[in-house]
């Protein structure tokens, strides 16, 4: 039996993805199970915007929301739980419901409700003409409200915006929105653009306390707009990321949602040596141009940066037939300088890429130095029995070396749905090994690359050619 036969792949949790993690937020509340404690009323994680219909209504009847999709237990569950008492169940919630955002500086939307819910944090107007009761602070406790509140018009109040704070999302996802409508509400960052003549689809925006400085610095490109929301480090910790980022002549904004603190326009660097400002809660917009190339807009990290790694030409070609999404999961088998894993990140910073064979310390420098982003993980273990840990990846790329045969049958065998695998060849033996591979299984691409470096600061004359070998599989999509 081969050795390759003896890594038994195992099916590990992983982590959702940004995108996975968006979609099932609101499902959540539809999946919580009602003996367990209830969550606070926080504001949702920001996550990409992702396509989501709201639940089912089954026979007219409104879910709660802390129904569980699967009402009818299995038979041998059943059987199991005839001497259990069933678990609470909440009513179904029939009444309609808007959520809106309000102030107590700012006049409220005229009322056309039956009961009102306010936040702790509102003063409602003594002209409303509705009962008025405080929001409830835990998901159950909401369900149980609205349950047995029938068939009446329900309106929530919540301090700022209501697509971040408050239930108003998941109310939506839960009940569908025939039965919630959400008025959305200005925030400040909305505010401050205003004062300046910019809207949030004109820009991009980067939470620094979120993402982290290397967060930001992996997506930073040239001639791009961005509003920078700050840390506790205040709006001048921007200034010296943009130049770090080699940005030192980014026309910028910093600007408050208060119309009474003045609006400065900068340079980056002027924004980092001016004084901080004694109430600095403002947000950094910025637009960035003058860059001197330390901030590469495109992939492709040079060689001479490494040891022996596969030339540029290689690593874009194969990043081309790959084509990895930042919502999927890839493997890179490289060794100890995953160059093309740093690439890769730099164009998708949120994509888990697990570098295989790569030593934690190593890889950090490395993603320090490039700007990489935040989705590299280290897998010390370089051989084809330390993949049976990995989760089933979506993109792969393999760079022929010790176990290489092992290694691709493995990655293939474990590739998902509509997967993409490469791999690259650069000795006799290993493209050898790679036929006999591509005899089994065709590849929709194949190329022969030969390449030449150049030394610009040595003698101007080339180095001997080198040949690479790659090859591309697509694995079916199911079904």
């Amino acid at each position: 039996m081969n050795d390759y036969l003896k890594a038994v792949p195992v099916e590990p949790e992983e982590p959702p993805t940004p995108a996975e993690s968006a979609c099932a937020e609101a499902q959540a509340w539809l999946a919580a199970e009602a003996l367990a404690a209830p969550p606070l009323l926080t504001p949702p994680a920001a996550a990409p915007a992702c396509e989501t219909r709201p639940s089912a209504i089954i026979d007219g009847t409104m879910p709660s929301l802390l129904a569980t999709p699967a009402e009818a237990p299995s038979e041998a569950e059943a059987t199991d739980d005839d001497d259990v008492d069933p678990p609470f169940a909440s009513a179904p919630i029939d009444a309609t419901i808007e959520v809106f955002g309000a102030s107590d500086d700012q006049a409220w939307p005229r009322l056309d409700a039956d009961l009102l819910l306010c936040a702790d944090a509102l003063s409602p107007p003594a002209d409303v003409d509705c009962p008025v009761e405080a929001l409830p602070a835990t998901l159950s406790e909401l369900d149980d409200r609205l349950g047995g509140a029938g068939r009446i018009r329900v309106a929530i109040a919540v301090a700022g915006d209501p697509l971040v704070a408050g239930p108003g999302r998941s109310l939506l996802a839960a009940l569908g929105p025939d039965r919630v409508r959400v008025h959305a509400a200005i925030g400040p960052l909305q505010a401050a653009l205003a004062r300046i003549g910019f809207s949030l689809t004109d820009l991009e925006v980067l939470d620094l306390q979120r993402l982290g400085p290397p967060g930001v610095l992996a997506r930073l490109r040239r001639g791009r707009l961005y509003a920078v929301c700050p840390d506790g480090e205040g709006t001048a910790a921007i200034g010296r990321l943009l130049e770090q980022a080699g940005f030192h002549q980014a026309r910028v904004w910093r600007v408050s949602a208060d119309p009474a603190v003045p609006i400065e326009a900068l340079l980056a660097f002027e924004l980092s040596d001016r004084p901080t400002p004694a109430c600095d809660d403002g947000y950094v917009v910025a637009y960035t141009v003058g860059a001197d190339g330390s901030s590469r807009d495109w992939p492709g990290i040079p060689s001479t940066e490494f040891d022996a790694v596969l030339p540029e030409a290689a690593r874009l070609l194969a990043l081309a037939w790959l084509q990895p999404g930042a919502d999927e999961c890839g493997w890179s088998i490289e060794g100890d300088e995953p160059a093309l894993a740093l690439d890769w990140s730099r164009e998708r910073p949120e994509a888990r890429i697990h570098c295989v064979g790569t030593a934690d310390d190593c890889l950090a420098r490395f993603a320090l130095r490039h700007h990489a982003g935040e989705g590299l993980l280290a897998e010390v273990d370089g051989s084809f029995r330390g993949l049976a840990t990995l989760p089933d990846p979506n993109v792969v790329f393999l760079r022929a070396g010790p176990e290489f045969t092992q290694q691709v049958r493995t990655a293939w065998d474990r590739l998902r749905p509509a997967g993409r695998m490469v791999v690259a060849a650069e000795h006799e033996q290993s493209r050898l090994e790679l036929m006999q591979f591509a005899h089994r299984h065709r590849p929709v691409h194949w190329q022969d690359l030969t390449v030449s470096l150049g030394d610009g600061a040595g003698r101007f004359e080339l180095t001997a050619a080198s040949s690479v070998r790659l090859m591309g599989w697509r694995k079916p999509a199911r079904g």
